[in-house]
């Protein structure tokens, strides 16, 4: 694009010549079919007058690790969940810019569904809620390479289960249960799929259809009980399904944790552990009531699993240690951002559909992106672990529309006139959705292997915060940008790395897939915890009844969506708790 183009786009007279382009499409608007959106959900939450002061079991945080152990415990002991967001059912989550943005988890709004990290070199997005990330995944079912739980960092006898293929029953176990489909090529369709093939091939990089953890066949009933709708393809599983047809931690384990009588309670934010002479637990947490109103509880347990997400779990226990809980001091240690990678490649030569729509109630009959991820490109064919890794095609949240479609219009491009009077529909904010730059442009996440090397602290205020000054110079980063820049090249685009730089400013990473900080080894001098997620003392023995089961223990990147070995390893550390 030369130089006065680029000076018009950006200076503020935008009428003229911007308006005559977008006068005839803005009346073309994207033909809607309204649809009917009813989903049967039994609320899961326990009211607080409910919670009582003492369980044999009591679970922090409602994500994979602790869902899962709470649905395989419940029944065998008295167990109860602490989730310190609120419940979001389907139906539940913003559609539109101007709400989505105030649904930001801070002191002012403990009960905002996106809680972000920001930090000096790379920011930490996770979820807030009864189900915790999985409500805003795109529930990607994915397994890592095995070399990768043979590297030296895992502990022995875990490694020993994956090589001699004892480990696969539950990887099987977590995808029976999470009802993992996969897109069809033969039987269903999708521009961004088709994009993402041609570049791939292009590259010579395999594609691959993963199952994700959403009902893409038809009406489906969960064993649990829950029946759910078939998915929409509103593109919108990112920021929280309104249809009931994604597979979120309150359609399956949440509902068997309940059905066996667990008990489960939101708004409670768990400030620390004390261990009492007597072995037991004392668990000092803060309930907020929907009106604002904080009160302080205290319940004792005999076992206790902490389950609060990476940053969660490690922020509580770097908490209860500086009170006087005895733990290891690689606890924060060896944090991955599991070489996440975002990247863009705006208004390339292929038509794409991966807009999601503004209400999932109103569907776009010829602009359907589906969910947010159907393939894989995958680059893990590659000798050296360190090198390999994977490129998955997105969508662009329905809500993120607007600001998105104004950002990329004033970016500095080159581009031809016909992909400029793209750009004048989306600065114009036409109507005509369809034919604007946007929806030709591909949303790209790469995941890869990093070295783990970053550090997880508290600042002076409590607060956690994430210190690796030599992430950026990590070689996968680069990698990953160099292959994504060529996939965007092969369709025609022009490649942006981290579009948050377009919306929020700066160049940090960012990870979605935020792993370590309580790391399983086999001594307490290499991690925080045993293989089964048992906790070591200072001195290297365990605590008794103490777990930490999440994202935080794993080693290692996974160079994949984290959720299946996640979900694999609180499997299998649960049901050995149990013998």
């Amino acid at each position: 694009m030369d130089t006065g183009r680029r000076k018009f786009l950006k200076s503020g007279v935008l009428g003229g010549l911007l308006g005559a382009l977008s006068t005839t499409s803005a009346q073309a608007e994207p033909q809607i079919k309204e649809v009917p959106v009813h989903v049967n959900y039994r609320r899961l939450a326990s009211p607080v007058s409910d919670l009582r002061e003492r369980y044999e079991v009591v679970v922090i945080g409602s994500g994979y690790g602790g869902a899962i152990s709470a649905a395989r415990l419940a029944g065998h002991r008295t167990v109860a969940v602490l989730e310190r967001g609120p419940e979001r059912p389907p139906g539940s989550f913003m559609e539109k810019f101007r709400d989505i943005r105030q649904d930001v988890l801070c002191d002012e709004n403990p009960f905002g569904l996106f809680e972000i990290h920001a930090n000096r070199e790379m920011d930490v997005v996770n979820g807030n809620g009864l189900g915790g990330t999985s409500l805003i995944n795109a529930g990607a079912l994915v397994e890592p390479d095995s070399d990768t739980i043979r590297s030296p960092e895992w502990p022995r006898s875990l490694v020993q289960e994956v090589r001699s293929g004892r480990f696969e029953k539950y990887y099987s176990r977590v995808r029976a249960m999470l009802q993992g489909q996969s897109f069809d090529p033969d039987s269903m369709e999708s521009s961004k799929v088709n994009a993402h093939v041609i570049a791939s091939h292009k590259m010579g990089a395999a594609i691959q259809f993963p199952p994700i953890a959403v009902n893409l066949s038809g009406q489906q009933r969960q064993q649990t009980g829950v029946t759910q709708p078939k998915c929409i393809g509103c593109g919108n599983c990112c920021s929280g399904c309104n249809t009931g047809a994604k597979n979120t931690l309150n359609m399956n384990y949440l509902p068997l944790a309940k059905n066996r009588g667990a008990e489960l309670f939101t708004q409670i934010e768990v400030q620390r552990i004390e261990k009492r002479a007597d072995r037991d637990y004392l668990i000092h947490c803060e309930h907020t009531s929907s009106d604002g109103r904080r009160s302080h509880k205290v319940i004792r347990a005999e076992c206790v699993i902490v389950a609060a997400g990476t940053m969660g779990s490690t922020k509580l226990l770097l908490s209860s240690r500086s009170r006087g809980l005895s733990l290891s001091s690689m606890l924060g240690r060896r944090f991955s951002g599991n070489g996440d990678v975002l990247g863009l490649s705006f208004n390339t030569a292929f038509r794409t559909n991966a807009i999601g729509y503004a209400s999932a109630s109103q569907v776009r009959v010829n602009m359907k992106p589906g969910a947010v991820i159907y393939s894989i490109a995958d680059y893990r064919k590659r000798k050296n672990l360190f090198d390999r890794f994977i490129i998955e095609e997105g969508t662009f949240p329905g809500a993120l529309t607007v600001p998105l479609r104004l950002a990329m219009g004033i970016a500095k491009f080159r581009l031809s006139w016909a992909r400029f009077v793209r750009v004048s529909r989306d600065v114009t904010l036409s109507k005509d959705i369809e034919k604007g730059a946007l929806n030709y442009s591909m949303v790209y996440l790469g995941m890869g292997h990093d070295r783990a090397n970053g550090k997880l602290q508290l600042d002076r205020k409590g607060r956690i915060r994430l210190r690796w000054p030599e992430v950026k110079h990590d070689p996968i980063y680069h990698t990953i940008d160099r292959a994504m820049k060529a996939q965007s090249r092969a369709l025609g685009g022009n490649f942006v790395m981290n579009p948050r730089s377009l919306i929020i400013s700066g160049k940090n990473l960012m990870t979605v897939h935020p792993l370590g900080g309580c790391v399983m080894a086999d001594s307490v001098a290499s991690g925080v915890v045993n293989h089964l997620g048992q906790v070591y003392q200072s001195d290297g023995s365990l605590h008794e009844g103490l777990y930490v089961l999440d994202g935080s223990i794993v080693p290692t990147a996974l160079g994949v969506n984290p959720l299946l070995t996640i979900s694999a390893l609180a499997e299998r550390a649960v049901e050995k708790i149990l013998l």
